[in-house]
């Protein structure tokens, strides 16, 4: 479990720097946050009870350059963002920044990074919202919360990673392949790479119907799912992700 954590974090940072140059962008008038919530309804329409969700997005900062535009930076988000418990660290050449303000049903999280390498400071902002519970009324208010902050947040409009978990509520029949490949097919995805076990099955797909995408072995891809049983009999765990998931399993 805590190798599938740690690979995680570095696919999405190493995606993130692809996706800088590769990014298909999101499209213009396009309703906002279009994949998350079709990804919440296709599990939900197939007896999935969502257990936890993440919205999760950075930006590189061009303006914070030293310390010194750091500590300002900081300050501007303390002042922007003043319901946020704020925390500092300070690790050899990482400063890190972060702000949490826990809601009743999600959290948000604001974090200023810079990293310094052969005296070259790189500054990223990160913004991820996780929720525990989700409902299209609810939802609704959370998803308005966020677009409000992103504007306050970023300087352009970044990128969106999208990741919803849950658990079938009965004990899913046949083998886990299956299982995901009709899943796939309610997203018009066509499979791309696939990992097959005999308790877990991680599928990486390309559809149409989203717009950001990523290379992966001379394709495209913007959907991975991922299907984990204990054992035959067994309640299953989901989770799908756009354009790769960000949440352990």
């Amino acid at each position: 479990m805590k190798q599938i954590k740690i690979m995680i974090a570095v696919l999405i940072f190493s995606v993130i720097a692809i996706m800088n140059q590769y990014s298909l962008g999101e499209a213009k008038g396009k309703e906002p946050f279009t994949e998350i919530k079709e990804i919440a309804r296709v599990l939900q329409r197939n007896g999935v009870k969502i257990e936890e969700w993440v919205v999760y997005t950075r930006e590189y900062s061009q303006t914070v350059k030293d310390h010194a535009t750091f500590l300002q930076k900081v300050n501007e988000l303390k002042e922007k963002h003043h319901r946020f418990q704020w925390s500092f660290k300070k690790d050899h050449d990482i400063w890190k920044a972060t702000g949490l303000y826990e809601h009743a049903s999600f959290q948000e999280k604001i974090q200023l990074v810079m990293t310094v390498t052969n005296k070259k400071p790189q500054t990223y902002i990160l913004y991820e919202v996780k929720g525990f519970d989700w409902s299209e009324e609810s939802s609704k208010k959370v998803l308005k919360t966020i677009e409000q902050n992103m504007s306050k947040i970023f300087v352009k409009e970044p990128t969106l990673f999208s990741c919803v978990k849950g658990e079938f509520s009965d004990k899913m029949k046949g083998v886990l392949f299956k299982q995901a490949s009709n899943l796939l097919t309610e997203f018009d995805a066509k499979p791309i790479e696939a990992l097959q076990e005999e308790t877990f099955v991680s599928v990486s797909a390309y559809t149409e119907q989203w717009d950001n995408a990523l290379p992966s072995t001379n394709q495209l891809m913007n959907i991975q799912l991922a299907l984990r049983t204990k054992g035959l009999g067994e309640k299953t765990t989901v989770v799908v992700g756009t354009p790769i998931i960000t949440i352990e399993y």
